[in-house]
């Protein structure tokens, strides 16, 4: 009797935890997959738990992850739903489709997806534009906004010629041993060299062990967090919290990472650290900045804030560069342009100013075609927070329920030949500002090109990167010579961004 009531209970527990998962795991995504289906989006075949997570993870080993997804679109289309490990996701890169989720018109019904928090948290925290919602991150955003218009960025365009001067020093050390760097790693250095000087100020260069304490642990915690992602590790809040899988690296570096900040905060509070540049930096319009009630930011909001500026501010930058230093060495003309331009308007070695940088129309262009092809943030996800339509009346609509998940694939997007002419070849003449008017041409789409997604989550930084990039761009062609190191592999890898997977090796040497 005993035994059968053990029995009994184990069977009912058993019987009671598979009910539960599939009522709180596959019910609800299969639910969407279904609305989907019925409407007649193409589908991947409906997998509990994996989707096709293990199709990506075999795609990726094999160094075609992004030629999978080329073959998605090529089997359904520019519309259709994938599973990605339990979750369903809905690809659109239909540009009238895409006006209807970054549009105004429908704004507030769309939030990031459940778990960006969980994810990013151990390297920024959850106060920040990156992953807070609703009235917080209205009221940051108002906050902030006037930080990054380019007159404030002005006086931050020294600290950005200083570092790049630093960094092209000490390439060109290295190019006098003939040896080969890994420019991926040098321009992320660079770039995380910069946005730390512009977002801490003095006590980024003064502070003992600063640079090695930033650019070590980022480097790590992103890392671990790359690992945990693929893994799908985050994704149950109990696993989560398992001492595994760096776990450990996540904790210690999220401590040591927060324990930097408070302490450059508490400096600048009490005037033991100024900016580096001739006006206020990141810090000070942080410490300075408040709502329309005249609060400011506490403590932990500005702490979160920063870092995420340096999180987003570094790594997509620096894959920016280090792909438009690709297409340089492996296009003669492109740098053949650009070095013209830049000698032309940089002429025996003068710096970039805010007088002379607005010159740079060809490096300029020549970034923007770099972000087209190889945007360095290509996949943005989108989940519903009411239920509506996207895409034109009369022509295709789909119906999209509350809580579905939408992803954008701009790297396919941006290589869509039925809005850009010869999709597949770099071409920075498209980009060209008008001599007269100093417009860049028209889109043939407002939706066709998201290389810093759209709407009121568009990246608050785009303006910083861009002068960023054009000052290193154009300091690199001035200073050296590049040289890809024949024979190696160049493969584009997505994991929170996109970079080379096996680095980008080349010699540079000092241009005479």
């Amino acid at each position: 009797m005993i035994l059968f009531i053990f029995l009994y209970t184990i069977v009912g527990l058993i019987f009671f935890i598979f009910f539960f998962i599939y009522w709180k795991l596959i019910r609800p995504q299969k639910r969407f997959y279904d609305i989907f289906r019925s409407q007649g989006v193409s589908c991947e075949p409906f997998v509990p738990f994996v989707g096709q997570l293990s199709d990506i993870r075999r795609a990726s080993e094999n160094d075609d992850a992004l030629n999978y997804r080329m073959k998605l679109v090529r089997k359904h289309g520019y519309v259709y739903v994938i599973g990605f490990g339990p979750s369903i996701r809905l690809i659109v890169m239909e540009p009238d489709m895409l006006a209807d989720v970054f549009g105004r018109s429908h704004a507030q019904d769309y939030r990031k997806p459940i778990g960006t928090d969980s994810f990013f948290k151990p390297l920024i925290g959850v106060h920040n534009l990156l992953v807070s919602e609703g009235s917080e991150h209205e009221r940051a955003r108002k906050m902030l906004n006037p930080a990054f218009h380019f007159i404030k960025l002005q006086s931050m365009i020294s600290i950005m010629v200083n570092q790049t001067n630093k960094a092209i020093d000490e390439i060109l050390l290295l190019s006098t041993e003939h040896q080969i760097i890994d420019l991926q790693t040098e321009l992320n250095t660079l770039t995380l060299s910069i946005i730390a000087s512009c977002a801490f100020g003095k006590c980024f260069e003064t502070m003992a062990n600063a640079k090695q304490i930033v650019c070590r642990t980022f480097t790590e915690l992103l890392e671990a967090i790359q690992y945990r992602t693929v893994r799908m590790i985050d994704q149950i809040p109990v696993i989560s919290q398992l001492p595994f899988w760096r776990k450990n690296i996540l904790d210690k570096g999220s401590r040591e990472i927060s324990k930097f900040v408070d302490q450059i905060i508490a400096d600048r509070r009490h005037n033991r650290s100024t900016s580096l540049s001739s006006g206020e930096d990141i810090l000070d319009l942080l410490l300075s900045a408040v709502d329309t009630q005249g609060q400011p930011f506490n403590d932990q909001e500005i702490k979160d804030q920063a870092l995420t500026f340096v999180l987003a501010g570094h790594e997509t930058t620096g894959n920016l560069m280090a792909w438009t230093m690709y297409v340089l060495m492996t296009n003669e003309q492109v740098l053949q342009a650009c070095r013209d331009e830049v000698d032309r308007v940089l002429p025996n070695g003068i710096e970039p100013t805010y007088e002379n940088i607005n010159d740079l129309i060809i490096c300029e262009a020549v970034l923007q075609e770099a972000l087209r092809l190889y945007p360095p943030a290509p996949f943005i996800s989108r989940r519903c927070m009411h239920e509506h339509y996207i895409g034109s009346e009369g022509h295709r609509q789909i119906r999209i329920p509350v809580g579905a998940v939408i992803v954008v694939n701009t790297y396919i997007l941006h290589r869509r030949e039925e809005f850009w002419s010869r999709p597949l070849e770099f071409d920075y003449t498209r980009w060209i500002r008008d001599p007269v008017t100093g417009l860049k041409p028209k889109l043939a789409h407002p939706f066709s090109y998201l290389p810093f997604a759209a709407g009121s989550r568009n990246c608050i930084g785009q303006n910083f990167a861009l002068l960023e990039a054009k000052i290193m761009l154009a300091m690199l062609v001035q200073r050296c010579n590049f040289e890809l190191e024949p024979g190696q592999k160049i493969v584009p890898e997505v994991r929170i961004t996109m970079r080379s997977k096996y680095g980008l090796r080349a010699r540079i040497t000092k241009r005479s």
